[in-house]
Formats: C-alpha cells, structure tokens, sequence
C-alpha cells in the first residue's frame, strides 16, 4: 500500500511539471506573437517602415533613381491578414542587411540648440518686452533666485528695466509645459515653446532665446519650412535636410554673440511659424540623427520651394570659389518622360534655348504641375525707377564687388552713388546652363549698372507692387524679390514684362520635386540622393 500510494504522488508530481512546462511555453508564445505585433517594446514599426527598410537596399545598388515601392503600399498589407504580413515580414529582413529606421527615438537625447526668436514679422532679434505665460506651473530663475508662478501668470520683462542688465533669467515649466509668449504672433496666434526660454539684456533691446533638444526643434521647423500635407517620405527628406543644415549652422557659430546657434527666420531655418504635429514629429523621429555627409563631413543641405525643371549648381548660385560637390545643376525629368521623350538635357545658357523650354511643355519634370513651375510679371519703367536706386545702393552695402558702375572709359567700378535715371533697357548678360541669370546690365540715362549673383538680381528687379501671374492663374502680389533668377526679359512700351519659372535660389533639393517624387513611389533616402550627388546617410553617434 505505500508503495502504491508512492506511485500516485510521483505520478501527480510528474503531472504538474508537464502541466506546468506546457503553461510556461503557452504564456512565452503568446508573448512573443504579441511583440511581433508590435503592442510593447521596440517594434513600433508600422507597415510602411517595413517596406521602407526593404528599398533602401534595392536602391544604394542601382545607378538610376527608380521607385522602390508602388503608390500605395498599404492596398498589398491589407490583402492578407496581420499575423501573415508580420511573418514575411521578418523572414525578408532576416535575409538582406538593411539599415536600421529609428521610430520614436527619445528626442531628450540629442544635444541641445539654441533659437534666437525674433520678433512677429521676423524682422528684428531685439524687443522692447517679453511678455511669457504657461497653461501650467512655470518658474522664473534669475541667477541663484527661482520665483514659482501658476497656470496662467503672465509674467513681463521690460528693456527699459536697467536692473535686467547682467542679469541671466530662465524660464521653465515643472511639468514640461510649453512656455507660451505673448509680445510675438505666428499666423495670428502666440507660439508656443518646448524646452527653455531665456531672457538676456542688451543696449539695443531685451534677446530671446529658446534652448531645446535638436529634434524637437526639428519638429517644429518641418511644417514652418514644407507643408506636411506631403507624402511621409517627403516629410522624411527634409528632416535630413533641416537636421544638416542645423549641425552645419551650429558649427558656425554666426550667433553665438548673441548667445544662440540659429535664428527663427529664413536667415537660418523658419522655426514654429507654423506648430508641430504628428506628421512633422512622425518624420523627425523616423530618421532621428541622420544627416548627409559626403568626404566624411555633414553637408549644408540647400533646399528651395520649386524648380523651373533645373536645380541650379551651387557655386552659380552662392558665387563660391570652387565648386560644390554635391550641388550640381540636374535636370528634373521624370523617369516616364525621359524614357518617353528620350531627352537627357539642355544647355540653357543659350537665351533661344532656355526661352524655348520655359515656354514650352516638351517634358514633365517634378515640378511641372506647380503653381510656381512657370510665372510671368510685368513692371512699369517710372515704377522700377523710382525704387532701382535704393535696390541697388542696399546690394552694394552687401557686397560692393556684385554692383558695378560704368565708367566713361567702359570698365565697371564700384560707386557708392547710384543715379539711375530713366531706365532705357535691361540685358541679361549671363546665364548659366540651368538657366539662371547670374549677370544683368541696367542702362539708365544717366548711368549704366552691372549687378552679378542671383540673389542681388533678383532683389533689384523685385515685383514690390506688381501683380505676378503663375502657371494656374494664382495670382500673387507684392514681391520684395523676383520668384527665382531662371527668367528672361522683354522692354515692352510702358516698361518691362519677365517670364519665368520656379521659386527660390534653386540649388539642393525641391521641396515641390520631392513632394511629387514621394507621390510616385520614391522613399526619402533615393529623393536625397537624387538631388544631392554623391552623399551618404548616416546617423551621428556623437548625437
């Protein structure tokens, strides 16, 4: 009998460890088809960035720039079920190296920036008052003494208080509260700030600045510099740009007088002009710490609004003494022209030819169904003349060597003194083979100008009153500058008419080409690589 019932207790023993191993194998499947299914951990991939992984190897290989994936990847994830995808999923990155795509990386761990923020037009870092609040809790530290204010104080700093001087004021939220300032609008509202906000005293005014991880900046630069109604992908492609573009400017140190990196205006990088959303933090944090790079350091990654079916090479635009690797003039034809068509380029430095291709629809490029793809204005000569002077006197103060004076024996010279006169003609003097005029000569009655760089060209035959009428009929008016320099120039009997197309400098990446780029299938890694030759996507490590 006691071995009988010896038996029954083993037997039982044996029973609850097999019931108990099957428990644990049970429970640890369960677990890992849930981290499979991306609810907990690391995986918070969403189908797209899956495929996204799997193009980047598909296009470092191919010489061409050829969509990776189709227009609407999602239709293909949703014809079979979950558990299926995730399967094929894993087992196709298993087989291929691919680089790896960082989704909500912490932004907390990328090093700080500092925002000098300028005033509601942009126009001026000194102001006159700062006037701050905070839907909750927020501190005011001026030196060694911290002051705790509630949700909803405003709190206000005068430049005229002489007792500010010397003095270094932070402010912060306990909570992580965004400080919301007063004194300064963006679209018709009081913008509101990540991180910290610090007041300085100055002779010429009171400076403020914001100081807040990169990334986050990232996040509220992407929808102020590119609509985030554009595809993810695009919205990826200029947070790589933004984020060199930064690091470059940081290294710079052209603020740091003031006690900041960047500014909020077009000087550096528009910042929080428009708020953050999910899709700008979405396409900064998917790319976080990445940068292009090519000979082993960070690019400054140009970017502009449209083309005119060219980029322009950077050193035509920027006047540099050498050329600039990976800003080269491109032809922006879509693949299905090229190969439709079978045309490669022009030369659009010959004034036939670049009149012919702006006034012509031969190919599609991707721009070519933009608003700003093509534009024409018409100016008045009495209203040029009575703001040429003052155009051309502000582009000598920049640079007196891109003004020029003709002088009675026929070389041009810098003159302070501008006397134009009745302007009785405008010659574009030289193009460049994307088509940009980078020299005009301006012959008045009293005086003959040459004005070189696009930049000085553009601003001297600025549209300030006039109406400019754009590809679709858009209208728009008052210019403080030419639309872009890829233009020509007709003397009508009441002045002069310009056509044109494009806007911006028009060197680096189309921010309108890469949205149309993205629509067509391209991931944000092959758009950069399309406009920017020769670079490499890293991410930084030392981040």
């Amino acid at each position: 009998m006691k071995k009988n019932n010896k038996g029954k207790t083993d037997n039982k023993k044996q029973m609850l460890i097999i019931i108990a191993v099957i428990s644990i194998m049970v429970f640890v499947c369960i677990v890992l088809q849930a981290y499979m299914e991306g609810y907990f951990g690391d995986r918070k991939k969403d189908d797209t960035a899956v495929l996204n992984e799997k193009t980047d190897v598909k296009e470092d290989k191919a010489d061409d720039v050829t969509p990776a994936v189709t227009k609407e990847p999602e239709k293909k994830v949703k014809a079979t079920s979950k558990k299926k995808v995730q399967k094929k999923k894993v087992k196709k990155k298993a087989k291929t190296k691919t680089k790896t795509v960082h989704i909500a990386a912490a932004p907390e761990s990328s090093k700080p920036i500092r925002v000098l923020i300028t005033n509601s037009d942009f126009s001026d870092m000194f102001h006159q008052n700062i006037k701050v609040t905070s839907s909750k809790s927020f501190y005011v530290k001026t030196g060694n003494k911290t002051k705790s204010y509630p949700a909803g104080k405003k709190v206000e700093f005068k430049a005229s208080d002489k007792k500010l001087k010397g003095k270094k004021i932070i402010i912060g939220s306990y909570s992580g509260a965004r400080i919301r300032v007063l004194n300064i609008k963006r679209l018709e509202e009081h913008p509101q700030y990540r991180g910290t906000m610090t007041v300085k005293y100055s002779s010429k005014g009171l400076l403020l600045t914001n100081t807040l991880p990169i990334e986050q900046y990232l996040y509220a630069v992407i929808p102020s510099e590119m609509s985030t109604g554009n595809n993810i992908e695009a919205l990826k492609a200029q947070a790589v740009c933004a984020r060199s573009y930064a690091y470059n400017q940081m290294k710079a140190k052209k603020y740091e007088e003031y006690g900041a990196d960047v500014d909020d205006s077009v000087a550096c990088q528009v910042y929080n002009n428009i708020p953050e959303n999910e899709k700008s933090r979405k396409a900064v944090d998917a790319t976080f710490g990445d940068v292009m790079k090519k000979s082993g350091n960070v690019i400054t990654a140009y970017y502009f609004s449209t083309s005119w079916g060219y980029t322009a090479d950077g050193q035509d635009v920027w006047n540099t003494p050498s050329k600039i690797s990976y800003l080269g003039s491109r032809f922006q034809i879509t693949q299905r022209s090229k190969r439709k068509t079978g045309i490669s380029g022009y030369d659009l430095s010959n004034e036939s030819t670049f009149r012919n291709f702006i006034n012509s629809d031969t190919c599609n490029t991707y721009d070519s169904k933009e608003e700003w793809y093509r534009w024409s204005v018409k100016i008045k000569e009495k209203s040029l003349r009575n703001r040429i002077d003052s155009a051309l006197s502000s582009c000598y103060l920049s640079n007196n060597s891109y003004v020029l004076t003709k002088t009675k024996n026929g070389e041009y010279k810098k003159k302070a003194v501008f006397k134009t006169g009745k302007i009785n003609d405008i010659i574009i003097n030289k193009r460049e083979k994307s088509g940009i005029v980078s020299e005009i000569i301006i012959k008045g009655n009293k005086n003959t100008y040459k004005v070189c760089n696009q930049y000085n060209i553009r601003k001297v035959l600025a549209p300030v009153y006039e109406t400019i009428k754009r590809r679709y009929g858009g209208n728009m008016n008052g210019y403080f500058m030419l639309p872009s320099a890829a233009f020509y120039i007709d003397k009508t009997s009441g002045g002069f008419s310009i056509t044109g197309g494009g806007f911006g400098h028009g060197t680096g990446m189309s921010q309108s080409g890469a949205g149309n780029m993205a629509k067509q299938g391209f991931n944000y890694s092959q758009i950069l690589r399309h406009y920017f030759s020769g670079v490499k996507i890293v991410t930084l490590k030392d981040y």
